[in-house]
């Protein structure tokens, strides 16, 4: 290439790059040479991927209603707000990863890899198992390295299984093969704690309630099993029962926060010496009077571990954000209603490749579309739908363009009980 079109070209990538991602994708419709770009060249999706993902950073998760229907919440972090929406208690959002988000369709029996941005989708059949029988699903998106995701199953373990961890692994480049790989376990606490899982550094992490981490390697197919941190057994007090670890990701780095009596404890992952190391100690501030615990780390990726702690005279959270310059946390917002298993979505181009999907009849399609739709206006234009019952089996669909003036009240029960076991 010479050096004029060098340069044309990285003034092409910089000028379009500014602008917002839905005007990149009508963009497209420029010429052949600029959809080559924007859905082939490495370059332009690095520098997108860099540019847009601080900036548009979302938390999106639902509350269990206790109806026929789930309420759908999006935080905002430029600046901090949040907003709600309506799906059906039938659909569940599992996994948000590099753009792509995983949506699973019970009525249907279909996972759906979807793309907000793009509207590009991908359904998916579940794998050839009970679902009852998958204790996660994972799902790893290698953009804005490749244009490619997989898909990996984890089950759950039986006392007939001679202590094997069974995975079932789909690509996008395969949409309708899982194959299946095991790992030998050394334990029957084979529960994973509640929350979502990571994806970190070509591999998947799961953590388990001993305190060790499950990990499958996407690139080389392979499980292993990282070692209970040797901090969790010293001296600090008694650690809680329940909810009292969680892995994440926190200024790109695999982070585990342990809640004890009386401290934090944040520990980074060396992925060299597969060992933790804890990086910072805090006072506990997330316990209430009597000792219960009413908080959660919250995950952003840019940002170091966030925490939502409860107000115990408003029932509302409190986000507690580090305060680099000061050196300690300080509350930044207030929010009505959490979910501990809070997914970290922010738009990219990442390609779905779409694919016939033939297990579905028309209606079921039809319901499939709709409520991708409803989402995709939600999260990207946020506009929220209002899911109104028919009957057992039916629902319609109603854009609401109105604001809502109705004030939004939280508590224990819906922060706790957000989504269905």
């Amino acid at each position: 290439m010479a050096n004029n079109e060098k340069r044309e070209l990285d003034a092409l990538r910089e000028k379009i790059s500014l602008l917002p991602l839905k005007v990149v994708v009508q963009s497209k419709l420029l010429s052949k040479d600029v959809r080559d770009m924007i859905s082939h060249d490495a370059e332009f999706a690095q520098l997108l991927f860099n540019r847009h993902k601080d900036s548009s950073t979302q938390l999106i998760y639902t509350v269990f209603d206790g109806a026929v229907r789930k309420r759908f919440f999006k935080i905002s972090l430029n600046p901090i707000t949040q907003s709600e929406s309506s799906l059906p208690e039938i659909i569940e959002i599992l996994a948000s990863c590099n753009g792509l988000i995983l949506i699973e369709f019970e009525r249907v029996r279909c996972y759906c890899v979807f793309n907000p941005i793009t509207e590009e989708r991908q359904l998916v059949s579940y794998p050839d198992s009970s679902p009852n029988n998958i204790e996660d699903v994972g799902l790893a998106v290698e953009y804005p390295n490749a244009d490619r995701y997989k898909l990996v199953t984890v089950h759950k373990l039986e006392e007939n299984s001679n202590l094997f961890y069974k995975f079932r692994l789909l690509s996008s480049e395969q949409p309708d093969v899982w194959r299946e790989i095991q790992v030998r376990t050394i334990s029957f606490l084979s529960s994973l704690v509640c929350g979502p899982h990571v994806y970190w550094g070509d591999s998947l992490y799961w953590l388990r309630k001993d305190g060790s981490v499950l990990a499958f390697d996407t690139k080389r197919e392979e499980a292993t099993l990282i070692d209970r941190p040797e901090f969790l057994d010293l001296d600090y007090g008694k650690i809680l029962t329940g909810q009292d670890k969680w892995l994440g990701i926190a200024q790109g780095l695999l982070t585990l926060v342990c809640i004890f009596r009386t401290r934090i404890d944040i520990a980074t992952f060396d992925s060299a010496n597969k060992s933790w190391n804890i990086s910072r100690t805090l006072d506990n501030f997330v316990l209430d009077q009597e000792g219960s615990f009413k908080g959660c780390p919250v995950w952003i990726d840019s940002k170091q571990v966030s925490f939502l702690v409860q107000n115990p005279q408003t029932w509302h959270y409190d986000l507690y954000e580090y305060n680099t310059n000061t050196n300690v946390y300080e509350n930044v917002a207030v929010l009505p209603i959490i979910n501990t298993r809070m997914h970290c979505f922010h738009p990219t181009l990442a390609s779905v490749h779409s694919t016939p999907y033939n297990d579905a009849t028309d209606d079921q399609q039809a319901h499939i579309a709709a409520n991708l739709n409803d989402i995709n206006r939600f999260i990207i234009e946020g506009i929220p739908a209002v899911v109104v019952e028919e009957d057992e089996n039916e629902y319609v669909y109603e854009d609401e363009d109105e604001d809502e003036d109705e004030e939004e009240e939280g508590g224990a029960d819906e922060a706790a009980g957000g989504e269905e076991d």
